[in-house]
């Protein structure tokens, strides 16, 4: 028998080599070039949402901004109605948050229209359009709630004085949404209803009710009547906001000053996250996409000294930060009177500048030292 015995390493000449190098190299250069000049890697549908939110409330706090919101919601529907398009039933159109929220869902909270009807030209949208979030809210409910129509009909106690720092921004896109699409979530709502979407008012009078525990008794009377759940939401939060916006006309000091008195707005406890009033994942304020976040800056003058620690429990929609729960951690100093609303003030206030991208809820904490 001939046993053919090869050599254990076999090397090309040096010549045969260089040559194959110079091969690769000219095959990755043409590679290179045959790619578009400045290609962006294509966003989520989610991730585009993120990014309207932070650019609609830009647009609404310049005036001499040549972009309306309509234009900045449409460039965001036309790019998810090209993902459509080129790939009918991707993953990242009807994938889920951590909390069970899809991108229609999202679209849905925040009054995007035109991002809703884009969505559901996708089959694989229309199929899980009645898939509920963990809270057991589907986008039919989300959308009758009308988050960025209700936030005083869910808070009420964001109608004093104290709170009425982070109103603004919130006013600004509710404002627009009222003078130009007050029709807007109606119109969710219906092509919602009409791409599938079961109506389930009595489940979502109980989910409001679940999602916003400070539903004053006017408004928790008026839900228990057979009328249109959106409608009767909305009616409420723009009523109660004209009476203030009127009281405040004609005397500031007779406001309410603060919320009553253990109100939360976010987390029912501050030391057990198991009683909080929604579950979500609580992200630290360094896991944000912010694209700007002012420093406090402290305000007229204070004769006190010491240390204050206050952690923060806020939540954001629409590129504004709505409410916040302000706790108090450490406090060293003479304990007088109008030390700590001075403080929360600031916060307040620094939050309301606040522009961050998606809907989250995060904390954070303030340290305020004076000497």
């Amino acid at each position: 028998m001939t046993t053919l015995r090869l050599p254990m390493r076999f090397r090309l000449p040096r010549s045969a080599t260089r040559f194959a190098t110079l091969l690769n190299w000219l095959f990755a250069a043409l590679l290179l070039s045959l790619q578009p000049a400045h290609a962006e890697p294509q966003r989520t549908p989610s991730q585009i949402m993120d990014k309207l939110d932070v650019e609609i409330r830009q647009i609404l706090a310049d005036p001499k901004a040549t972009r309306t919101p309509d234009d900045a919601e449409r460039a965001a529907a036309e790019k998810i109605t090209a993902l459509v398009r080129s790939a009918e039933g991707h993953l990242s159109l009807t994938q889920p948050d951590d909390q069970g929220r899809t991108p229609l869902m999202l679209a849905a909270s925040a009054g995007y229209a035109q991002v809703v009807t884009a969505l559901l030209a996708d089959p694989s949208v229309r199929l899980a359009i009645n898939a509920p979030n963990g809270a057991g809210e589907t986008p039919w409910m989300v959308a009758s709630f009308a988050p960025t129509l209700t936030l005083v009909a869910c808070h009420p106690g964001m109608l004093t004085r104290e709170r009425y720092a982070l109103l603004p921004p919130y006013l600004a896109r509710m404002g627009y949404l009222l003078k130009t699409r007050a029709t807007a979530m109606g119109t969710i709502v219906r092509a919602l209803e009409s791409a599938g979407a079961e109506p389930q008012p009595e489940a979502g009078r109980r989910a409001w009710l679940a999602r916003c525990p400070n539903t004053s008794a006017e408004l928790r009377e008026a839900l228990t009547r057979e009328g249109d759940l959106l409608q009767t939401l909305v009616a409420h939060a723009v009523a109660r906001q004209r009476e203030f916006n009127n009281a405040a006309v004609h005397s500031v000091s007779s406001l309410p000053a603060t919320p009553p008195k253990g109100m939360r707005f976010i987390t029912a406890n501050p030391n057990d996250r198991a009683t909080s009033l929604r579950l979500p994942a609580l992200l630290q304020i360094q896991d944000m996409r912010c694209v700007k976040m002012p420093k406090p800056k402290l305000q007229g003058t204070i004769n006190w000294s010491g240390e204050v620690l206050l952690k923060v429990i806020a939540n954001t929609r629409a590129g504004v930060v709505e409410t916040a729960d302000i706790d108090l951690l450490n406090f060293s100093g003479r304990n007088e009177a109008g030390v700590l609303p001075y403080f929360r003030a600031i916060i307040l206030q620094t939050l309301a500048g606040y522009e961050c991208e998606g809907e989250n809820i995060f904390e954070q904490t303030f340290q305020f030292r004076i000497d």
